[in-house]
């Protein structure tokens, strides 16, 4: 099966989303919407980020919220409705609605799960998400989910892609003190898989000289719970993360051995942990269970076990191959079809200018343009995402 893909449908199926959904909100809510950030924030590499609740309780020692300006101790739940959020997506410029379009995680500045409230919020945009968009859903938690709120999200007609974060279980309550136990997060991996979810262990941070001795225990327990593959993920740090890890009485002399850059408040930067990756993916191998260096090809990929299709992970990841682990996808095997007049015409529409030379093969798109030497993100991103090559400007 040969996938075929174009841009000019995807806008076109928003241009309608985006009509039917204004005639349903109310012109107080259309206003909100267009106000609210996740109108027309950037994507990061997981995909398209969806804040369901900002902040949290658990007080996590390697947490970087703080810097951010977010509560690590204190938390609400979003203000938007399910509706609302999914015109949210809708109007942001760099979104592409459908199974084949951008990638939503939810979790990144919040716990979505933290209380009963917060469920019910993340339920609905997830629902919301399955009525109108139909993208893959990720999202990442540390809650312990009873078999009825896992059973709602189960029974949601969407690619849903759970993350459950266990980093450590010999220093879990001084990393993540006011977190549910691991226990507790393997029996959410446990009910998770045995209501027809595909549950994936995050296994980050990595923190040296931390919790790198215990990646072969955590991944026997995530295996024996259920998980089908396991997220690993790195270390930022600041230094307040530093000086939080200290007095919960790490040593962190590894970790500074592998930043790179200097240390300065509110800055984050990441530790060069790859050679732990490489041997956490033979490990996460070895036990039988799928490795992965990013969310996005996870999120990809339990997209796939949903609904049994093949698709190049949006991320593009595959092209260099640095985060791609060649998981059951295959990413860099499946073809797929583009109409060359098709994508010169979008591109000359995205960019405002013609197109002078274009060549297409499987993994990039050469172009040529008049009087451009640069495309915006914003265009870089609608044509990649949509027609799943890099594009590359001569």
């Amino acid at each position: 099966m040969v996938l075929e893909l174009s841009l000019k449908d995807f806008l076109y199926r928003k241009t309608l989303l985006l009509k039917m959904l204004e005639e349903r909100l109310p012109a107080e809510s259309q206003r909100k919407v267009k106000g609210d950030y996740h109108s027309r924030k950037k994507p990061r590499p997981c995909g398209v980020t969806v804040h369901s609740v900002i902040g949290c309780k658990y007080g996590c020692t390697y947490c970087y919220l703080p810097e951010m300006g977010v509560s690590f101790s204190n938390y609400h739940v979003y203000g938007l409705s399910g509706d609302e959020m999914s015109y949210a997506l809708l109007l942001n410029p760099y979104f592409l609605p459908g199974r084949f379009g951008s990638l939503i995680a939810i979790g990144s500045v919040g716990e979505p799960f933290v209380d009963e409230h917060a469920f019910t919020r993340t339920l609905e945009y997830i629902h919301s998400f399955s009525k109108h968009l139909g993208n893959p859903t990720q999202f990442s938690t540390k809650a312990a989910l009873s078999e009825a709120q896992v059973k709602a999200l189960a029974s949601v007609k969407l690619p849903i892609s759970p993350l459950v974060t266990v980093v450590s279980l010999a220093y879990y309550r001084k990393l993540e003190p006011n977190a549910p136990t691991p226990e507790k997060r393997f029996e959410t991996i446990r009910l998770m898989r045995k209501n027809g979810l595909h549950p994936l262990l995050f296994l980050r941070p990595l923190i040296p000289g931390v919790n790198t001795e215990e990646i072969e225990e955590i991944v026997d327990e995530a295996k024996q719970a259920g998980a089908i593959g396991v997220v690993i993920g790195g270390l930022r740090i600041t230094p307040m993360i530093l000086e939080r890890l200290e007095k919960a009485g790490f040593q962190t002399t590894q970790i500074r051995e592998r930043v790179k850059g200097v240390l300065r408040r509110g800055v984050q930067l990441s530790v060069d942990v790859s050679d732990i990756k490489r041997q956490a993916v033979e490990v996460v191998r070895e036990k039988g269970l799928v490795p992965f260096l990013s969310a996005c090809c996870a999120n990809n990929y339990t997209a796939m076990l949903y609904d049994g299709i093949r698709a190049p992970c949006p991320g593009l990841d595959y092209i260099d191959g640095r985060f791609c682990t060649l998981c059951p996808v295959q990413c860099p095997k499946i073809k797929t079809k583009i109409d060359p007049d098709e994508a010169r015409e979008m591109i000359e529409k995205i960019a405002h200018t013609r197109v002078l030379e274009l060549n297409i093969d499987d993994k990039y798109i050469r172009v040529k343009l008049e009087g451009k030497k640069n495309f915006s993100l914003k265009e870089k991103i609608l044509i990649e995402v949509g027609y799943r090559r890099r594009v590359l400007l001569q």
